[in-house]
């Protein structure tokens, strides 16, 4: 009986997204990253292309073989954790999830809740093709809306009918990309659970996480 081998690498071995192209020289450009200007020049004609997106559903705790989770400081405590919301990740640059793919990534959704509102989902992402020399597959999508509620409020009671209580939804398109690497947080908001609770053992200790729950990476199939 034969085995079918896994395409994957191990999610041990997985690496965060590069943006920075390894080819380049500091302060120069690469053939590739003249792309737009040696095609204006020579007034080569350029071809439409066709595909078929293929989306491709991720849930949490991502136990997948393409998928790797970096939870980030977990001691002490700093929040980071798995929870009944999805996974809570440390904030940036602690705290990550990569997902690689055999397929052209060209769309990413992320649906989570954030622990203060508003919250943000960072994602960088490794092109196939490097020829984007001063920007990097990077973005940001700030002022989500939607919280999970507080554990200290929970327990006296407050329900997921709380006027802030709800998800929020990243939508990202990108240039063709191998693999995706997605943080979040939310707004470092101060307060006097912050300073006071016991159970964290962190002086100064911030609420400022997202929690993630469904990641969606849509790739591209030729038409």
């Amino acid at each position: 009986m034969s085995v079918k081998k896994n395409p994957f690498s191990p999610r041990e071995s997985i690496e965060r997204a590069r943006f920075t192209n390894p080819a380049r020289e500091p302060g120069q450009m690469t053939d590739a990253e003249r792309e737009v200007v040696r095609l204006h020049k020579s007034g080569e004609p350029q071809t439409v292309e066709a595909f078929t997106p293929v989306t491709y559903e991720y849930w949490a705790p991502f136990n997948y073989q393409n998928v790797k989770v970096e939870l980030g400081r977990v001691d002490p405590y700093m929040g980071a954790e798995f929870n009944t919301d999805g996974v809570e990740l440390d904030v940036p640059s602690y705290g990550a999830i990569t997902i690689v793919e055999k397929e052209p990534i060209v769309e990413v959704t992320v649906i989570g809740s954030a622990c203060v509102p508003p919250g943000f989902v960072w994602l960088q992402a490794e092109p196939l093709e490097w020829k984007y020399p001063r920007t990097g597959v990077k973005m940001k999508i700030d002022n989500l809306w939607g919280q999970h509620i507080r554990w200290d409020q929970w327990v006296k009671g407050v329900d997921e009918g709380w006027r802030d209580a709800g998800m929020s939804c990243a939508d990202f398109h990108l240039p063709e990309s191998s693999k995706v690497t997605i943080m979040s947080g939310s707004q470092m908001d101060v307060c006097a659970n912050d300073v006071t609770v016991t159970r964290l053992e962190v002086p100064g200790y911030h609420d400022a996480h997202y929690c993630i729950r469904l990641i969606r990476v849509t790739v591209k199939r030729s038409a």
